[in-house]
């Protein structure tokens, strides 16, 4: 599919103006489970809209805290996420046949690791599934894992035979990014992503420990942050960068 309609308007373009050509081809990849949710009421909104979905998760027990933890063997951890993130697929709503969790090689922080072996597997992938689009976080970020998926996205979007758009979104660990695309949502959505996020219970005590606040509240904040500084009529939004491969 000619994917140049993405370049189309002035920037930050919000994706609910996008005349779409036709069924679209949508693949998620996340270096954590959560990274799907960060980006929920987009997904849903695109999902609503007839395009196909498709998530791959890496698995990993990263991010439980050793009160939350307590016990738990790697194994258990990863178990944890793993089951956390399936919750929250039911929820969105997600068909089982649309979602995989790939163990793919992880470096020592349990974390997913760019290697020739997980490129491997995840261009196979790619292969199978043939995205129109990609979504991951932005690789100028603070998280390891989050540059490591964008790399090794990157140099697979670079190598297929087809045009592939990659949408980066903004998150809380982002440094730096262009927004090109952004979701805007009111608050009923925001109680349903408020919903969503809270399928990651790990996550959520960690935070409401460390930091005082829930996991969705950390992840609404950057959203309404977010529309704040694009100034528009809607409290929340996600943002996105585009790179087009073609």
């Amino acid at each position: 599919m000619n994917l140049d309609f993405l370049l189309d308007g002035i920037r930050p373009v919000d994706l609910r103006s996008v005349r779409w050509p036709g069924k679209l081809n949508l693949l998620v990849t996340a270096p954590h489970p959560d990274d799907f949710d960060a980006i929920g009421v987009t997904l849903r909104y695109l999902a609503d809209q007839g395009h196909d979905l498709h998530v791959l998760v890496a698995e990993t027990g990263s991010g439980i805290d050793k009160v939350y933890g307590a016990g738990m063997t790697q194994v258990d951890r990863t178990r944890l996420r793993v089951m956390e993130q399936t919750g929250s697929f039911r929820f969105f709503g997600l068909p089982k046949e649309h979602y995989r969790f790939l163990a793919l090689a992880n470096a020592d922080d349990d974390q997913v690791a760019d290697t020739a072996e997980n490129r491997k597997v995840l261009e196979e992938l790619v292969r199978e599934i043939r995205p129109d689009m990609l979504f991951m976080p932005h690789g100028n970020d603070t998280n390891r894992a989050h540059r490591a998926m964008y790399a090794m996205m990157k140099t697979i979007a670079a190598s297929v035979e087809w045009p592939v758009a990659m949408m980066m979104n903004s998150d809380v660990k982002t440094v730096e990014m262009k927004k090109d695309f952004y979701l805007a949502f009111d608050d009923r959505q925001a109680q349903w992503k408020s919903r969503l996020l809270r399928y990651h219970d790990s996550q959520h005590q960690r935070n409401l420990r460390d930091r005082g606040y829930g996991f969705d509240d950390r992840v609404l904040g950057l959203n309404r942050r977010t529309a704040s500084g694009l100034g528009i009529g809607l409290p929340y939004a996600a943002s996105f960068e585009l790179e087009l491969y073609r």
